[in-house]
């Protein structure tokens, strides 16, 4: 019996080790908050946890109803050691169908060397804010990975979502303290009141 609760132990240790392991590519932050329509803000696309990494590939589809996209830059990952890599970018679109634009990026190490390893950013992105709504998803798709022998890599992707909200009005504020004030008086009154 106690054998038995030992390897069952071992096992699960095992799995959660494998799993803390995962490669993983996904879009930082999980959760953006844009202050005001107009505005310009960053995503980096990284990866965790990664093995000999030589190239990848993905599509990152954007809510146009509140995005426009407006440039994406390579992160340092695969530049790592100082190596010249090959970046291409074949589709960034605002209006790619009715509902979102996509982004697809294509990235290479150049030469016969090894892949980079552990984690990191891929790109970083910018978009605008141009309309209020949310929260909407930025979708990583059609993702691609591949190590310096050009065999595919495991891994599993995560989203992010971003959400615009309007600005508070600044002609808003005044009136605003006015009322508090107000209502902060009264409750005073109310409590001066009860105790005598």
């Amino acid at each position: 019996m106690l054998t038995f609760l030992l390897t069952l132990v071992l096992t699960y240790l095992v799995i959660i080790q494998a799993e803390a392991q995962q490669t993983t590519v996904q879009v930082i932050p999980v959760s953006c908050t844009v202050e005001n329509v107009g505005l310009t803000f960053n995503v980096n696309v990284t990866i965790q946890n990664v093995n000999d990494l030589f190239g990848y590939e993905y599509k990152l589809y954007y809510p146009n109803s509140i995005l426009n996209g407006t440039s994406v830059t390579q992160g340092p990952f695969l530049k790592t050691g100082g190596i010249q890599t090959f970046f291409v970018i074949p589709n960034f679109i605002d209006h790619f169908n009715t509902t979102h634009g996509v982004l697809n990026v294509l990235c290479s190490r150049l030469g016969n060397l090894s892949g980079v390893s552990g984690s990191g950013t891929l790109t970083t992105v910018t978009f605008k804010s141009t309309s209020t709504n949310g929260p909407k998803i930025l979708h990583l798709a059609d993702v691609k990975l591949s190590d310096s022998n050009l065999s595919a890599i495991s891994f599993a992707t995560f989203d992010s979502e971003v959400t615009v909200v309007p600005e508070f009005p600044v002609i808003w504020i005044l009136p605003a303290f006015a009322i508090l004030t107000l209502i902060a008086v009264t409750l005073g009154k109310k409590n001066l009141e009860t105790i005598e």
